[in-house]
């Protein structure tokens, strides 16, 4: 019995000293940050604000002046920006108030954070919509820095920090997910699915992938989607990203 105790007791001793990121609160501004916050949002006036259901029909909601919203995800494009707040969707106008949580302390959040290029007009070297890297990736490297328009994340695809081949980027230009590692495998589709160009719902659609289709994935998981070849074509002519929650593994052949 006492050599049982001395283990839970040295269990939660480790514990206690080495928490793990999920269990450590992050803030920002007076106010708790969460995994995939961008944001937070608030109004310069009474406003109504939308959601537009899976019917096609709209529900609004409306919200008070000066009432503090944590916000989302971010779409930037034709000029326009959007932010989601909860399941309510807000185009920023002079009426909206958004203060960032700047990206360094979003990034904080995740184990090994992956970025995605979110912005549709933007304009970089090598950071096109949709593209991703990694925090320390095979090619390149992730770095923060201050300045007095808010925080950039710089990427570079050299070991020259201030080379040509480096682009910075705004927070709110960036989604970050979790990387997720997986084994190549082989799926089988358990639906019919959008093959994307990028792990990123609103990237162009290559092809649509039938259900029943077999696949193999080359990649680890980046935002909900994994890319994969059909087995039966030629691999780098057939690839695209697909969403995970399509997929179930099977076995090798036989």
């Amino acid at each position: 019995m006492k050599k049982i105790f001395t283990v839970l007791l040295a269990a939660f001793v480790f514990a206690v000293v080495n928490p793990t990121k999920s269990e450590a609160k992050v803030m920002y501004d007076g106010a708790e940050v969460v995994k995939g916050q961008t944001g937070k949002m608030t109004f310069k006036k009474d406003i109504k604000v939308y959601k537009k259901n899976p019917n096609g029909t709209f529900d609004s909601l409306m919200v008070k002046r000066n009432n503090f919203f944590k916000t989302y995800d971010i779409e930037k494009y034709d000029g326009k920006t959007f932010y989601q707040m909860g399941q309510y969707r807000v185009q920023a106008t002079d009426l909206v108030v958004f203060k960032e949580v700047p990206i360094k302390i979003r990034a904080s959040l995740y184990n090994d954070p992956s970025y995605i290029v979110i912005n549709r007009d933007g304009i970089y070297n090598m950071g096109y919509y949709g593209s991703y890297f990694k925090e320390i990736g095979e090619f390149g490297r992730v770095d923060f820095l201050d300045t007095n328009n808010g925080q950039l994340l710089r990427y570079c695809v050299s070991e020259e920090i201030e080379g040509k081949w480096c682009d910075k980027y705004p927070g709110t230009d960036l989604k970050i997910t979790e990387t997720i590692y997986r084994k190549i495998t082989r799926f089988e589709l358990t639906k019919d699915a959008e093959g994307k160009s990028r792990p990123l719902k609103e990237s162009k659609t290559e092809k649509i992938m039938e259900k029943g289709s077999i696949v193999i994935s080359w990649s680890n998981e980046i935002n909900g989607y994994i890319y994969v070849s059909n087995e039966l074509e030629e691999r780098f002519e057939s690839d695209v990203w697909i969403p995970v929650n399509s997929l179930k593994p099977v076995g090798d052949k036989r």
